[in-house]
This record gives C-alpha cells, sequence and structure tokens, in this order.
C-alpha cells in the first residue's frame, strides 16, 4: 500500500488518499487497488490496516464493528429501497458489507440512486478513506465530515454515480 500511495510511513496514508480523490489520476489508483484487491469489493480492504497503524482510540472512542457483525445488520435490515443512515461511519466498513448485501440480492436490479447513503464521520483521518471506499464502489449519497451529535460541520460530500464526488467546505443543516 506504501509504494501505490508512494508514501513512506502509514500515518501519511490519509493525505495521500485525500490528495488522490481530489486528482485527474483518481481512476488509475482505483484500478490498481481494484487490481490488489482482486476486484472483491465485499469488504472494507483498509479496517485491518487502519485498526493497527491509524486509530484513534483513546482520543476519539473509536471502535470498530467486525465484518461479522455489519453482514449480520445487513441481513437483519433487509435491502428495501431507501436511504442507508450511519452515524458513526470510519472507513465505511458497515455500509460496504450492506451495499455488498443489497448488490448481491438484487443482481442487475440493483441501482445505486435508489439506495443512497448518510453517513457522518468525526475523524480526519477517516474522511479520505471512507470516501475512497465509497466512491470506488459507485456508492451515492453525502458523507458528513462533523460531529453528528452537535451537528457541527467541517465539510460535506457529494457523491454520485461514476465515483464522482464534490466537497462543499461549510454548511448548515
Amino acid at each position: 500500500m506504501k509504494k501505490l500511495l508512494n508514501i513512506e510511513d502509514l500515518q501519511e496514508m490519509p493525505n495521500a488518499i485525500e490528495k488522490i480523490l481530489f486528482s485527474e489520476d483518481k481512476e488509475e489508483l482505483f484500478f490498481k487497488m481494484l487490481d490488489m484487491h482482486n476486484w472483491d469489493l465485499s469488504y472494507d480492504w483498509f479496517q485491518k490496516l487502519y485498526e493497527e497503524e491509524l486509530a484513534q482510540r483513546k482520543q476519539n472512542k473509536q471502535d470498530f464493528t467486525p465484518n461479522c457483525v455489519s453482514v449480520l445488520l445487513s441481513e437483519l435490515t433487509g435491502f428495501d429501497k431507501g436511504k442507508i443512515y450511519e452515524p458513526t461511519a470510519g472507513n465505511g466498513s458497515l455500509i460496504i458489507a450492506n451495499w455488498n448485501y443489497r448488490n448481491e440480492k438484487l443482481k442487475e436490479d440493483f441501482i445505486a440512486e435508489e439506495h443512497p447513503v448518510e453517513c457522518w464521520e468525526l475523524s480526519t483521518r477517516s474522511i479520505p478513506i471512507l470516501l475512497l471506499n465509497l466512491s470506488i464502489r459507485g456508492i451515492v449519497g453525502e458523507v458528513y465530515h462533523g460531529d453528528v451529535l452537535t451537528k457541527e460541520i467541517k465539510a460535506k460530500y457529494l457523491l454520485s454515480k461514476n465515483n464522482q464526488f464534490s466537497k462543499i467546505e461549510t454548511c448548515e443543516l
């Protein structure tokens, strides 16, 4: 991963990803990452690495949803059309599991626009990884970089199909 992102230290990973996400070379990175993971989009590629190297568990009281729990929650909630709300998204593992579940069950009837997400995440380190995880899968919706409890927002990102997103620096709810 360090070689792909051209970094020496994993602490630099979120900034390197953010820089690439807003560049014209984004598609090239996406294809390289897809190849690295054998085009398996069913899980968060960064979860283990993030937990071991980048987590701010003490500072931000972060905890991580195991993939088996994410899959179980997806099975319990089903795959009806409608917005998926995730108030503490982290890197997006819960959303990825739900997206994968809906995608597998609905197959060719799965239309991303009928299953938009609304995510909140406080951690500056998680936001670039979350955006990459959602956009590489073609997940659409809104990502708020802010505090879900106080509704203080640092930035809002709008994700649309075809791996496109835009950033709104500040916004009011």
